[in-house]
C-alpha cells in the first residue's frame, strides 16, 4: 500500500457529496423551482433533471411472441452550475448533490461550498431527515506506460492472468463492493481502462464511491463528521489501490 498523504496535483476529475433526503408530502418540482426564484447564490439553472423508468413485457399467448418496451420519464429536479462552471449542483425532491469538476481544489473547499449550497436547498425543500450520505471521487490516472509494460508497476489488486495467456493488457474493468464495518459504510471501487493507446499516457479510471444509509437531522453537524469518515475511507482505498510509482506522478 502506498503511503497516505496529500497530493500536490491530485488526479481527481470529479468529486461529489450526495445527500438523499426525506421530505414532507406536497413538496414538488414546482415547489422547488418557485422557492429557488427567491435565492441568489451564484449558480445558474442549466436544465431539468429527468428520471426514466423502463421495462419489458412479454405476452406468451401472442404468436409470434413480441416483447413490448414500456417506459416513462418525469422531471424530478433542476441542475445548476456555478458561474465558473467548476461546481454543478443537482436539486431534486429527494436528493442533493454537489460536484466539483477538474481542477480539484481540496476537501475543505468542497465541504465549505457544499454547506453553503446545502443551506439553499434546505430552504427550498425543507427536508425532514438525511436518509443516505455519500461521497464519490473519480480519478483519471494517466500512467506513462508503453506497449508491453505491466500495469502492476503502478496499480495494485489487478487480476493475474494464467501463465498460458497473453500477458499484454489492452483494456480491463474490475469492480469491488466492500463493507467497512467500523463506520458502517459500503464502498464501490472500480478500476477501468477502456483501450490501451500507443505512445500516450494510459487513462486508467479509479472510481471510489462510499456511502451509508443514515438518519441525520438536516441541521445536524454529525453529517459533516460522517462525511469526513467517508473521505478517510476513500483515501485508504485510493492509496491502497496504487503503488508508490503512481503517487510520485502526482506528489
Amino acid at each position: 500500500m502506498a503511503i497516505v498523504r496529500p497530493l500536490a496535483r491530485a488526479p481527481i476529475v470529479e468529486a461529489l457529496i450526495d445527500l438523499r433526503v426525506q421530505v414532507l408530502d406536497g413538496i414538488s418540482v414546482d415547489t422547488l423551482e418557485k422557492a429557488l426564484e427567491n435565492h441568489v447564490f451564484g449558480y445558474q439553472k442549466k436544465g431539468p433533471i429527468i428520471r426514466s423508468n423502463f421495462g419489458i413485457t412479454i405476452n406468451v399467448q401472442d404468436t409470434p411472441v413480441v416483447p413490448q418496451v414500456l417506459g416513462d420519464s418525469k422531471i424530478v429536479g433542476v441542475r445548476l452550475h456555478s458561474a465558473d462552471e467548476k461546481y454543478v449542483a443537482q436539486f431534486t425532491i429527494d436528493s442533493f448533490t454537489l460536484s466539483r469538476l477538474d481542477p480539484y481544489e481540496s476537501w475543505e473547499a468542497l465541504v465549505r461550498e457544499t454547506k453553503r449550497v446545502w443551506a439553499i436547498y434546505r430552504q427550498c425543500v425543507q427536508p425532514v431527515r438525511i436518509t443516505r450520505t455519500a461521497t464519490r471521487f473519480i480519478n483519471n490516472l494517466r500512467l506513462p506506460l508503453r506497449a508491453g509494460e505491466r500495469f502492476e508497476k503502478y496499480l495494485k489488486g489487478l487480476p493475474s492472468m494464467p501463465p498460458d495467456y497473453p500477458q499484454a493488457t489492452s483494456s480491463f474493468l474490475q469492480r469491488f463492493v466492500l463493507s467497512e464495518d467500523k463506520i458502517g459504510a459500503t464502498a464501490i471501487v472500480t478500476q477501468a481502462l477502456e483501450q490501451f493507446t500507443e505512445d500516450k499516457p494510459q487513462p486508467v479510471i479509479l472510481d471510489i464511491d462510499t456511502f451509508r444509509e443514515t438518519k441525520f437531522a438536516p441541521d445536524s453537524p454529525d453529517v459533516w463528521a460522517y462525511l469526513d469518515d467517508l473521505r478517510e475511507l476513500k483515501n485508504r482505498l485510493f492509496f491502497g489501490a496504487i503503488e508508490e510509482a503512481a503517487v510520485e506522478l502526482y506528489a
